[in-house]
């Protein structure tokens, strides 16, 4: 087995920790004041910028001059992501924006740990897990595991039972609750006014490419109709809000209308129903 220093996934790894362990640090010490915080902040997204750029390069290669490669970089979700890390790395840091992508790294690191460097610095651990799996699927004594591949094998547990939730909630959160503070960021002028269009943007591929983005802003609207909009909504809702809401809300839906083909339209009204 090669070893995996010799290998560009091992750099991709390596920003991936460096994502989740400044990204973390950056969270524990912003409540304790934000110079010293956004030191985190900015490493952070240094290590995304270097996953992102790794991972782009080993796909495509280097830089083609044509349409058709512009094109499949345009279409692709690593160049969405290593864009908006370097625009949230050159903005004033923003609290909100860093979290997906320390979700995305948690999850990064420890699948490339249990499928890589674990079976490299362990090599049997892989057939022990195989072999307990398939004892305990045919009834028998599956034996006791060595701690690496209890270690392993709880990771990937973990991971497979998390992933999924994990990253629809980062949907979610993407769409609400950073969507959200942009926009009244730059009214307040505490963010400049091109964060705006450039994250609605993102939103707008991401919704076009994404099926779980497209989720996620139902997600989003089901809980607004809900809340605003008779007859689930409070008597105590003023009926400019509701009104308001509404036609913003259409605005949006025609929006990704023209954004997304039938098929898709198609498949979002069954979702709503």
């Amino acid at each position: 087995m090669a070893q995996p220093t010799n290998q560009p996934q091992f750099y991709w790894w390596i920003g991936h920790v460096a994502v989740l362990f400044f990204g973390t640090l950056y969270y524990v010490k912003r409540p304790f004041g934000w110079r010293e915080a956004n030191w985190y902040y900015t490493k952070a997204y240094m290590g995304a910028l270097m996953s992102y750029t790794i991972v782009i390069y080993k796909t495509y290669g280097p830089p083609q001059l044509n349409l058709a490669f512009v094109h499949r970089l345009i279409v692709d979700e690593n160049v969405e992501y290593l864009l908006l890390a370097f625009f949230w790395l050159v903005m004033r840091p923003m609290v909100v924006t860093l979290l997906p992508f320390v979700v995305f790294s948690l999850f990064h690191v420890i699948t490339y740990a249990r499928s890589t460097l674990i079976p490299t610095l362990v090599p049997g651990v892989t057939a022990e897990i195989q072999r307990a799996r398939q004892a305990e699927r045919s009834g028998g004594a599956a034996g006791r595991l060595s701690l690496a591949a209890r270690v392993s094998k709880l990771m990937g547990d973990w991971s497979s039972t998390y992933n999924a939730p994990a990253l629809r909630e980062v949907g979610v959160w993407e769409v609400a609750v950073v969507g959200t503070w942009v926009v009244l960021g730059a009214v307040t002028f505490q963010t400049p006014l091109l964060a705006p269009p450039f994250y609605f943007q993102f939103l707008r591929m991401r919704y076009a490419l994404s099926a779980s983005t497209r989720a996620a802003f139902l997600r989003v609207r089901g809980f607004l109709d809900a809340t605003l909009t008779p007859p689930s909504a409070s008597a105590n809702v003023p009926g400019v809000v509701t009104d308001t809401y509404i036609r913003v809300r259409d605005f949006l839906v025609n929006i990704g209308d023209a954004i997304t083909g039938p098929e898709q339209q198609q498949q979002q009204r069954q979702q709503r129903q």
